[in-house]
C-alpha cells in the first residue's frame, strides 16, 4: 500500500563527505538533512539554518547548529505516577542496548533522546547513524513502552488513515496471507519436512510488510519475530515461535488492525537504499546456496531460498522502481508453476537481474499449480 521509492538525493551525500573534508561543520549537516529529504530544511527550519524540528512518527527531532557545538534532542516520552521504577529500569537497559551512541535521559519527569558533540566530530556517516539509532528505537518502544508502563507520548504523530475501501481491502489480504501460510505449513507438517516452515513464516510476515505495510503495534511485532527468526535459537523453537506468532496475527480484530492502518509523517526512513551493485551483494550468498540446491534438484528448498531473497529486497530497502517492476514480473513469471518450474524462473529471473537484463512478462501460463498463493 505504499511505494518503495526513495525521496534520498545521493548528491547531497557526496556534498556532506565533501563538505567534511574541507571542515565546512554545518554544511555538512544540513547536506545530510537534504540527502534524506530535499524540503526538509524549508518546511522545518529557522531562516538561520541553525534550528530544526523535523517530525518522525511519534516524536520530533529537534536538531541545534551552534558555531561550535552539534545537539540533537527528541522529547519522547511522559512517565505517569504506575510502575515509574520498572520503566525507568528499562530505560537503563535500553541506554546499554540497543542505544549506542545516543542516550534517553530524564527531567521534569519527561524521557528524552540526546545527543550532542563537537562540530569538527560531524563525520556525516555517524551523525546519520545517530539520526537513524534515534528515530528507530523510538518508533520500536514508543508502543510497548506505553502498553507496558504508564506513560504517555510528549508528541502526537501526524498521521493519515487509509479510505475504507483500502482498509477493506487490507484486512481481506492479511487474512488471506495468514490463512495461505497455514496451508503451507500444514502441507509441510505432513511431509515431515517442517524446516521448510522457517522459510513459509519468513515469507508470510515479509509478504504482509510489502504487500499491506501497517504501521504502529503491527509493524514492531512482524519486525521483532523477522528478527527472532534469526537468532541463534535451535531451528524448532524459532519455527514454533513463529507458528505460535502466525496464530496471533489470526486473533487480531479487524478494528485493531485498522488502528495500524496508517501513514506516518517520517524523516529517517526504515529502510535503506538499495541500488543494483548492492543488490548483488546481497544476493550473492542465497544465490549460491540456490544454485547448489538446483544442481541437485532440491526444487523446493531453492523456490524458498529465492523467495526469501526476493522478499528481504523488498523488506530491508527501498528500490527504484525499474528494479521494484523487475523483481515483480518474475515472481508473477513464477506464478502457477509446480516446484521445479517456479524454481527455474525465480533462479533464471534473480540471475537476469543481476546482469542487468530485462525480465520478460510471462503471458502464457494458465494452469494453476499449489504454489500460486505464494506469488500473488
Amino acid at each position: 500500500m505504499t511505494s518503495l521509492r526513495t525521496r534520498i538525493s545521493i548528491e547531497k551525500w557526496d556534498d556532506a563527505k565533501e563538505a567534511y573534508e574541507e571542515n565546512y561543520y554545518k554544511d555538512t549537516i544540513l547536506s545530510i538533512i537534504d540527502y534524506v529529504g530535499s524540503d526538509l530544511r524549508k518546511k522545518y527550519g529557522n531562516d538561520t539554518n541553525s534550528y530544526f524540528k523535523i517530525p518522525h512518527g511519534s516524536i520530533v527531532v529537534e536538531i541545534e547548529i551552534t558555531d561550535t557545538e552539534l545537539h540533537i534532542k527528541v522529547p519522547f516520552l511522559e512517565i505517569g505516577e504506575k510502575n515509574k521504577i520498572p520503566l525507568l529500569r528499562k530505560i537503563a537497559e535500553v541506554n546499554f542496548y540497543p542505544l549506542n551512541l545516543s542516550q534517553i535521559k530524564l527531567k521534569d519527569n519527561h524521557l528524552n533522546f540526546h545527543y550532542s558533540t563537537p562540530l569538527h566530530l560531524c563525520e556525516p556517516y555517524k551523525i546519520y547513524y545517530v539520526l537513524e539509532e534515534i528515530c528507530h528505537n523510538a518508533d520500536n518502544l514508543d508502543d510497548e513502552l506505553i502498553n507496558l508502563f504508564d506513560a504517555k507520548l510528549l508528541h502526537e504523530p501526524k498521521i493519515n488513515f487509509y479510505n475504507r475501501d483500502l482498509l477493506d481491502s487490507a484486512w481481506q489480504k492479511f487474512t488471506s496471507l495468514l490463512s495461505e501460510a497455514e496451508e503451507f505449513i500444514n502441507y509441510f507438517d505432513e511431509k515431515r519436512i517442517e524446516y521448510f516452515n522457517w522459510d513459509i513464516i519468513n515469507i508470510t510476515l515479509k509478504r504482509i510488510e510489502y504487500l499491506i505495510a501497517p504501521s504502529g503495534k503491527l509493524r514492531t511485532d512482524i519486525e521483532h519475530q523477522v528478527n527472532c527468526l534469526y537468532n541463534k535459537e535451535d531451528m524448532q523453537i524459532r519455527i514454533q515461535r513463529g507458528k505460535n506468532f502466525l496464530n496471533t496475527l489470526k486473533s487480531i480484530s479487524k478494528e485493531d488492525f485498522v488502528a495500524d492502518m496508517y501513514v506516518a509523517e517520517t524523516f529517517i526512513p526504515i529502510k535503506s537504499r538499495s541500488e543494483i551493485e548492492s543488490l548483488k551483494r546481497n544476493w550473492g550468498k542465497p544465490f549460491e546456496t540456490a544454485t547448489k540446491e538446483m544442481q541437485n534438484k532440491q526444487y523446493t528448498a531453492a523456490t524458498l531460498t529465492l523467495l526469501v531473497a526476493f522478499y528481504d529486497l523488498f523488506y530491508y530497502n527501498t528500490i527504484e522502481d525499474d528494479i521494484n517492476n523487475q523483481v515483480v514480473k518474475v515472481l508473477r513469471n513464477a506464478d502457477k508453476k509446480v516446484w521445479e518450474e517456479a524454481a527455474t524462473v525465480l533462479y533464471k529471473g534473480m540471475d537476469g537481474i543481476m546482469k542487468n537484463k530485462t525480465i520478460a512478462q510471462d503471458l502464457t501460463s494458465t494452469t494453476k499449480g499449489f504454489l500460486s498463493k505464494l506469488f500473488k
